[in-house]
């Protein structure tokens, strides 16, 4: 104790010695010094650490969710969206407000109406149904607003019926091992989906043992797993999604009509709707069209994965950096500063592109090929329409399609019925069916059970006892192929124009000088012959041209030979891509002509052994309707790049093909055959046309099937002759009503020529 005193007695003389206002400056001076060191430390030593800290607890950041650039279709005077991005709300319910559903079952059967039938055709209006109803067919379905909307009303009030959740999902993707040992577990309440995997809660009878079954093939840790498995009322239950922009805002202006409505005393809060909606946005990418030039676009999936075509070949153009946008907040989370743009996001590689598609060509040619193919009972019709002065694709039409907005319908299946299809041997011929195996199989899901289902042998499909099934769309996920540039078939006929623009252009007969034809040929195992008796005896090349004889074309070979015939169809770029800005475009490689057999040039001379698509003929017709030189073809009018300058495409000229008086002596040849035998139906009153018309049978098994629907026809036109403006390439396969493509095409092209006639504005011109 006295020690203590001491040290305290030493220390109030140490202090004593100086008057207190030295102590009270110096204790100022250090807390100063203290500060100074604090705010250095934090503005400049530990500037970096602190920044990053604050930004962490202050900043509140969105990543736009629109993320990929334009793609429009041209029209006469403006331009078309064909595909945007864009957040699309999805609206749900909460069936736990315990407020009057009645008013909100009306409301719901009212939105849902506008956004699967209001202003639909028939067929989108029944398929919407049936996806919203979850059924397979609506017996004795009316387009009638009244009866949709009880349908509508029946079901809403099912989902609001609802208490407990019956449905969980618990893993997407999984790998198809852990599926199998799953499925193995027999747990009746844990489903598969493709390779998906669900669970009802309310079925499972020991949650701790399920869990414990489940875990090793899930990535949850136990109590997530619990979670997610255990019995709870539901809150929400999904009525629509991706609405339409105007039905979201309805939606929108409803609910706030409604909260200014119990601010007046006009409406009770109890009698209101806006407790049960749910509005969740969510990142798209959205085709205003749907259908409309599928086949260019493509689309992409719901994880904005590309796909082919356009979204797939400018991919790295169209895609987007997540742009990201800032906002300061206080520690109550209220903005203390205006919202702003990372400037540095904004540093990306991007561009809006415009198609030469014009989108009212490409509207009609899709409208009329589908009203067409139904009534003949085809399988498949595709259609080039091109401008031969510039080259550029002013429609690319194939059919059956899809919706973009909804790629993976093209899966779903239908049961094959005697009502629907009475005689599947030619009903079905050709198209995707499938029967049960449990050998050699493949799994498919229909009416919500898994099959295990292969392709149907020719056998098979022609048994009216079998079980089968078909995909509603005939072919499945081949309807994504472009077949203008991806199929490849034999021209036949329309490939004689070819055959006669090379032996003129090499110098070797006149159009008017006479043969003789004895209607056949042999050579080797094989003989050729002639289909119409107009073609015999001593009659000129004109004329053999106009009845497509194929001894004729024979003649000319023959004296052009392999050498000179394999030049000039290189020229013609038949074996070659066309290098149009569309992948997976396919060719055919001729076998050099040394390797040629007689047989194999004589047929190649009137379009058999030779493989095409349509677009390398319309190309070559292009050539004849252009005066001689072959230009690449075009699908892209421009590209608006990041300076928000547009970068046009102009016609690229390649080479010379054949001379400018080979294409007009060939031009006025294929006019005569237009006016002089059967495509006469075909063409429009006022207007030379010129063009070729085929009918084939289809190779099958080193031969070539005989029955009536076992065609293919196509058609190659341009017009007006004088001065051409379009080109035209028309196949169609497998008509059943009908087996000639002149008796089946000529009102359908005659109504598609007639348009685009009128909707250029072309006057009509004096016939020679």
């Amino acid at each position: 104790m006295r020690k203590n005193k001491d040290y305290f007695a030493i220390i109030i003389k140490f202090f004593d010695k100086y008057p207190r206002e030295y102590y009270l400056v110096s204790l100022f001076i250090f807390g100063a010094l203290i500060i100074i060191y604090s705010v250095f430390s934090y503005t400049v030593i530990n500037y970096d650490f602190y920044q990053k800290l604050a930004d962490k607890q202050q900043l509140w950041k969105i990543i736009l969710p629109v993320n990929r650039w334009t793609i429009y279709a041209s029209t006469n005077s403006s331009q078309t969206t064909l595909a945007t991005s864009l957040s699309l709300n999805d609206l749900a319910i909460d069936p736990e407000v315990k407020w009057d559903k009645t008013r909100l079952s009306i409301f719901l059967k009212d939105i849902v109406y506008k956004q699967i039938c209001q202003w639909k055709k028939s067929t989108d209006c029944y398929n919407n149904m049936l996806k919203f109803l979850h059924v397979l067919e609506i017996p004795d379905f009316k387009l009638e607003e009244t009866y949709i909307k009880n349908l509508i009303l029946q079901e809403i009030q099912k989902k609001l019926s609802k208490t407990k959740v019956t449905n969980v999902v618990l893993w997407e993707a999984l790998e198809q091992e852990k599926i199998n040992k799953i499925t193995n577990l027999r747990l009746r309440w844990v489903y598969v989906n493709w390779l998906n995997v669900y669970a009802n809660p309310e079925e499972i009878s020991d949650l701790d043992t399920t869990v414990l079954q489940l875990k090793p093939y899930l990535t949850y840790d136990k109590q997530e797993l619990t979670n997610l498995l255990k019995k709870r009322n539901i809150r929400y239950i999904s009525i629509i999604n991706k609405l339409n922009i105007l039905l979201s805002d309805e939606i929108k202006q409803y609910i706030l009509d409604e909260l200014d409505a119990i601010k007046k005393w006009i409406l009770d809060t109890k009698d209101s709707i806006e407790g049960f909606i749910i509005l969740s946005w969510t990142p798209s990418r959205y085709y205003p069209e749907k259908t409309l030039a599928w086949s260019v676009v493509w689309f992409l999936d719901q994880d904005w994965i590309w796909h082919y075509w356009v979204e797939w070949y400018f991919n790295e153009q169209l895609k987007w950096n997540n742009w990201k946008i800032y906002a300061r907040k206080d520690i109550l989370w209220r903005t203390i500063d205006s919202l702003n743009l990372d400037k540095n996001e904004l540093i990306t590689a991007w561009v809006d592109i415009t198609l030469t598609i014009d989108r009212n060509i490409q509207k009609k040619v899709e409208d009329t090929i589908e009203e067409w193919v139904k009534k003949f009972k085809a399988n498949k019709w595709s259609i080039i329409v091109m401008d031969p002065k510039t080259w550029d694709i002013l429609a690319m039409a194939n059919y059956p399609g899809y919706d973009l907005n909804s790629p993976s319908d093209v899966y779903d299946l239908e049961k094959v019925t005697w009502a629907k299809y009475p005689n599947p041997w030619t009903d079905l011929l050709w198209k995707v069916v499938l029967v049960e195996d449990n050998l050699e199989w493949k799994e498919f899901y229909y009416d919500w059970q898994r099959l295990k289902l292969r392709i149907a042998t020719r056998e098979e499909v022609a048994d009216p006892v079998l079980v089968k099934y078909k995909y509603k769309n005939d072919f499945g996920a081949w309807v994504y192929q472009n077949d203008t540039i991806s199929w490849l078939y034999e021209p036949w006929s329309i490939m004689k124009a070819i055959t006669v623009a090379v032996w003129l252009d090499a110098g070797e007969i006149n159009r008017y000088d006479m043969y003789q034809d004895n209607m056949e040929l042999t050579i080797d195992n094989f003989t050729i012959r002639n289909v119409w008796k107009q073609c015999e005896w001593y009659k000129s090349f004109n004329n053999a041209l106009i009845y497509s004889c194929n001894v004729w074309m024979i003649r000319i070979v023959q004296r052009i030979w392999k050498s000179l015939l394999y030049n000039y169809l290189d020229n013609f770029w038949f074996w070659k891509p066309t290098w149009i800005t569309l992948d997976w475009e396919v060719f055919s490689v001729l076998p050099n002509y040394e390797k040629w057999s007689k047989a194999q040039m004589y047929t190649i001379s009137y379009g058999l052994w030779i493989s095409v698509t349509p677009l390398q003929m319309a190309s070559a017709y292009s050539v004849l309707a252009n005066w001689w030189v072959y230009v690449k073809p075009n699908i892209i009018k421009s590209i608006k790049m990041p300076s928000w300058k547009s970068v046009s495409f102009k016609p690229e000229i390649t080479h010379r093909v054949i001379k400018e008086s080979t294409a007009k002596i060939i031009t006025s040849m294929l006019v005569d055959s237009v006016d002089n035998w059967f495509a006469s139906n075909w063409k429009v009153e006022g207007y030379n046309m010129a063009g070729k018309t085929w009918t084939a049978q289809i190779a099958f098994r080193w031969w070539y099937e005989d029955w009536v629907w076992s065609t293919v026809w196509s058609f190659a036109w341009y017009w007006p002759a004088e001065d051409p403006k379009f080109v035209i390439i028309m196949k169609m396969d497998r008509p059943r009503t009908t087996a000639f493509g002149w008796e089946s095409s000529a009102y359908m092209f005659s109504e598609i020529s007639k348009y685009l006639l009128d909707y250029y504005g072309i006057p009509k011109t004096d016939k020679k």
